[in-house]
């Protein structure tokens, strides 16, 4: 097996396991605000159009409701979702992803510490 292949094989195992986080963050977060709510899978389903074995599946992680579903079985269940764009932290070949951070970690670890016990010795000597 070349070098590639087995970057294209860790590539595809990264992208499934991020998957199956995200499969698993959008059942916890449905089984969560169903129970919130106070309702059993058959009163949301009922209230929803659907089945609840369809949303036991979703709870479960067997199933993803796509993006639309997935809004309306919150605002269902008397919530809303929210949504923010933030930048990602991609790393490559030459900047690995948390290279900077571990500078900047690795810089702060060459100045002294000053730490004091006692808030008094924070203000400034007024004798």
């Amino acid at each position: 097996m070349t070098k590639e292949d087995l970057q294209t094989l860790e590539k595809a195992a990264a992208k499934t396991h991020q998957s199956e986080r995200y499969t698993q963050r959008v059942a916890a977060l449905l089984k969560y605000v169903r129970r919130k709510a106070g309702l059993s899978a058959r009163e949301l389903a009922r209230t929803v159009g659907s089945s609840h074995s369809t949303i036991l599946a979703y709870e479960s992680g067997k199933k993803m409701p796509i993006t639309t579903t997935l809004m309306r079985l919150v605002h269902a269940c008397g919530y809303s979702m929210d949504f923010s764009l933030s930048p990602r932290l991609r790393g490559d070949a030459d900047n690995p992803k948390g290279a900077e951070l571990q500078a900047v970690l690795d810089l702060a670890a060459e100045f002294p510490a000053r730490h004091s016990d006692t808030p008094d010795s924070r203000m400034p000597d007024t004798q």
